[in-house]
C-alpha cells in the first residue's frame, strides 16, 4: 500500500462518476448530524436521498450555485479527491443569512471518516480559499462547535482571526473566526 499524500487531492464539483465512491464514504458516517453535513441537502433531507436517485442528487448539489432553495444561500460545493476517492466535502456560501451570519458562516466542510486527521481539512480549506469564488468575498466567517479542537485547527492554520463564541440553542456554542483574504487582520 503506497504512502498518503494530502498534497495529491484536488477539488472538484459532484460529479455521478464518483457515485460509489461517495456511497461507501457515506456509510462511514455514524451520525444523523454528520450525514446531513455529508449530503448538504439540509437537516430534513432523508439520509437515502444520494442512494436513491444519485444523478438526481448531484444535479441538486450543483443547481444550488445558481438558484438556492427555501431557507437556504447559493453555494458551490466540491468534492475531495484521492486517487479517484471522494474523501471530503468543502462548500462556500456566496452570501449569509440572518443564521449564517451569527452560526454557520460562509465555508462549512467535512472529512470522510477514514481520511480524518491526515490534513484533509486543511489541504481542502486551502485549496478553497484560493478559488476565485472565495476571492470575491473577500472576508470568510468559518465557524466550529465550541469542543472541536480540529477544526479550530484547521480554520487557524488556513488564517483564521478568532472573533467570538456565540450560544447556538441547546446545541454546542460556535467560535467565529474570519479569514480576510485581503490581508487585514479582522474580519467586519
Amino acid at each position: 500500500m503506497s504512502t498518503f499524500e494530502v498534497h495529491n487531492i484536488r477539488l472538484e464539483p459532484p460529479n455521478i462518476s464518483y457515485q460509489g465512491s461517495y456511497l461507501s464514504a457515506m456509510a462511514e458516517f455514524q451520525g444523523d448530524s454528520e450525514k446531513s453535513a455529508w449530503i448538504y441537502l439540509g437537516e430534513d433531507e432523508p439520509h437515502d436521498t444520494p442512494a436513491k436517485d444519485f444523478a438526481s442528487y448531484v444535479s441538486r448539489l450543483r443547481s444550488v450555485e445558481a438558484t438556492a432553495p427555501p431557507n437556504f444561500v447559493r453555494s458551490t460545493c466540491y468534492w475531495a479527491i484521492y486517487r479517484d476517492e471522494v474523501i471530503g466535502r468543502i462548500a462556500i456560501r456566496h452570501e449569509l443569512n440572518d443564521f449564517l451570519r451569527t452560526i454557520g458562516g460562509h465555508i462549512g466542510f467535512i472529512v470522510r471518516p477514514s481520511f480524518r486527521k491526515m490534513g484533509v481539512a486543511s489541504e481542502m480549506l486551502r485549496q478553497l480559499l484560493e478559488t476565485d469564488r472565495a476571492k470575491s468575498i473577500k472576508k470568510l466567517l468559518i465557524t466550529c462547535d465550541e469542543d472541536n479542537v480540529a477544526s479550530e485547527r484547521v480554520i487557524v492554520k488556513n488564517g483564521g482571526a478568532f472573533e467570538s463564541i456565540v450560544p447556538n440553542g441547546d446545541k454546542p456554542k460556535k467560535k467565529r473566526f474570519w479569514i480576510d483574504l485581503l490581508g487585514n487582520s479582522r474580519g467586519v
